[in-house]
């Protein structure tokens, strides 16, 4: 991969994984809507692991430039 892609993997993480904390939140505080039946978890999880994978992978894109 490239650097512009690792730049975009890294941004998508962030965002899934801010979407996942606020979803998350809005789960508790209206636990029986329609939203608080989605992985909410699973979608911050998945977005900090992608941004964790992103930054390491830009390191050593750095490191090695």
């Amino acid at each position: 991969m490239d650097a512009q892609t690792t730049w975009i993997m890294l941004a998508a993480g962030l965002v899934a994984a801010v979407i996942g904390a606020i979803g998350g939140l809005a789960r508790d505080r209206a636990p029986l809507a329609w939203h608080a039946y989605l992985p909410w978890n699973g979608m911050a999880f998945g977005g900090v692991a992608i941004a964790l994978v992103a930054a390491v992978h830009l390191a050593t894109l750095f490191r090695a430039a």
